[in-house]
């Protein structure tokens, strides 16, 4: 399948958005880590493709650097902020996978501890990653 764009011309555009949700106050985060470290290491899903956070462009613009269908590959970060209770904090932590796949048991005592050093309001941030490459004219 070709894109078209308005003039009709082969192309096209694909964008990609997401990011994770953290604790905004480093306090927070940091008594978070702590419950949690007995636990897991991290809640975090590491990069597809090995990128180091501290590198400029992050998955999925690294691989869609490398694909040859694309080119103009572009990354911005809007940053956004908001609070949620505490419980729903705990609501968000719910669904992640690395919480998901411990024993039930196990997930309630790791929420108990973690709700115990909440604040009742959890500042967020909530950064979105937006990634945007053009798809290559086909010769």
């Amino acid at each position: 399948m070709v894109a078209h764009g308005p003039t009709g011309a082969a192309g096209g555009v694909f964008a990609s958005f997401g990011g994770p949700l953290r604790p905004a106050d480093p306090a927070v985060g940091e008594a978070v880590r702590t419950e949690r470290a007995p636990f897991l290491d991290t809640d975090e899903i590491p990069s597809p493709d090995g990128t180091p956070p501290e590198h400029a462009m992050q998955w999925p613009g690294t691989e869609l650097q490398q694909a040859p269908w694309f080119t103009d590959v572009r990354e911005s970060v809007i940053e956004r902020r908001y609070a949620l209770s505490a419980g729903d904090y705990l609501g968000h932590l719910s669904t992640i996978s690395a919480y998901l796949v411990m024993a039930p048991a196990q997930r309630e005592e790791l929420f108990r501890r973690i709700g115990r050093v909440l604040p009742e309001v959890v500042e967020m941030e909530a950064d979105i990653t937006l990634h945007l490459a053009r798809r290559r004219h086909e010769p």
